[in-house]
């Protein structure tokens, strides 16, 4: 057995690695994460957006009410162990597109299980300059952003801190088994987990059906004064004087370079919701690490049970990694069976 004894070796620092090796940390466990830094990731190029209410029918999103209500406090934990701040609660206004969209929530208004979400209804225009919200529209609490790229580097400082990290390419043919330990290099524990994204080249995950996703998001200059998250075809974030917009979704071209078609796209749609001058500042894309029921992979291997994978979590990473993190602990200890919908087992 090699040298350095741990009780899991996590793979990839995004920001399901992150979250993992946060969660068992806190419960004492010993690890050590591999992570290949680099710069074109997709939680670096996120926008980092959390929001209880999506899509075009604007219904809660899948399982709002397992992750949302405790989603920043448990960032504010993270925020406090790492000593960083990344976390920006801001409120969501969606204006209505149709009027059958005002008359759906006048009736969603009243129901208990949309009113934790709900911080307004209103049956006018906001007065946001240059914004089209002649309908009016709905004010949403349990909602923001988190700056993701600063998380990384702030749980990478805080594992290189506690000397549990180290920068390097995994090298899977480096990785020996038996009945009782797993072993890579220098390292010995009871499981290696997988957390790299959907573009890994891991020989061990090749069968799951991912279905990866760019998305484009563009950093805009513009006039508009406005202290909430404007989402309506695209979403904009305000973030010190400019506002983030996105964003895209394109299954085909896997690049993490903007694309002309995609920000022509991301364009059109903003100048339906925001009619003022605008001037662009950056441009960045991101392949996301979605699946192919928009659910993440979560267990062990179904042929090797000293590897596992908590990966797959895609748009909406941001408000699951937390709770699932936290899931996936407790199925390792023991102490609960894993979630039948997340369970990798499903597509194994």
């Amino acid at each position: 057995m090699p040298g350095t004894k741990v009780d899991y070796i996590i793979v990839g620092q995004g920001l399901a690695g992150s979250w993992l090796a946060f969660e068992m940390l806190k419960r004492g466990l010993s690890i050590h994460v591999f992570n290949e830094d680099k710069e074109a990731t997709s939680t670096k190029k996120a926008a980092g957006l959390y929001n209880p209410i999506t899509g075009r029918n604007m219904i809660k999103t899948w399982r709002a009410d397992d992750f949302f209500p405790s989603l920043e406090r448990n960032y504010e934990e993270l925020e406090k162990e790492v000593g960083m701040r990344f976390i920006h609660p801001v409120r969501i206004y969606r204006p209505f597109k149709t009027i059958e969209d005002r008359n759906d929530w006048d009736g969603k208004a009243s129901d208990p299980g949309y009113g934790i979400y709900l911080s307004e209804f209103r049956d006018k225009s906001m007065g946001l300059e240059h914004v089209n919200d002649a309908l009016g529209g709905i004010v949403l609490n349990h909602s923001g952003y988190i700056d993701l790229s600063f998380m990384l580097k702030s749980v990478q400082s805080h594992l290189i801190d506690k000397g549990v990290y180290t920068s390097e390419v995994f090298d899977y043919d480096m990785i020996e088994m038996n009945s009782d330990w797993v072993s890579y290099k220098d390292y010995s524990a009871a499981k290696i987990i997988f957390c790299e994204g959907s573009l890994s080249a891991n020989p061990y995950w090749q069968q799951l059906p991912f279905r990866p996703v760019r998305g484009e998001v563009i950093d805009i200059q513009c006039d508009l004064n406005s202290n909430f998250i404007i989402n309506q075809g695209v979403f904009m974030i305000p973030k010190q004087g400019r506002f983030t917009v996105g964003s895209t979704y394109d299954h085909k071209n896997l690049v993490f370079e903007p694309q002309e078609s995609g920000i022509k796209s991301l364009e059109e749609r903003l100048k339906k919701l925001y009619t003022g001058a605008y001037r662009i500042i950056e441009k960045r894309a991101g392949v996301r690490p979605a699946t192919h029921d928009r659910k993440p992979y979560i267990g062990l291997h179904h042929a090797y049970k000293k590897l596992g994978i908590f990966n797959g979590f895609g748009t909406k990473g941001v408000s699951l990694t937390p709770y699932f993190a936290k899931h996936f602990v407790d199925v390792l200890q023991g102490k609960s069976e894993l979630d039948k919908e997340v369970n990798v087992q499903r597509v194994l």
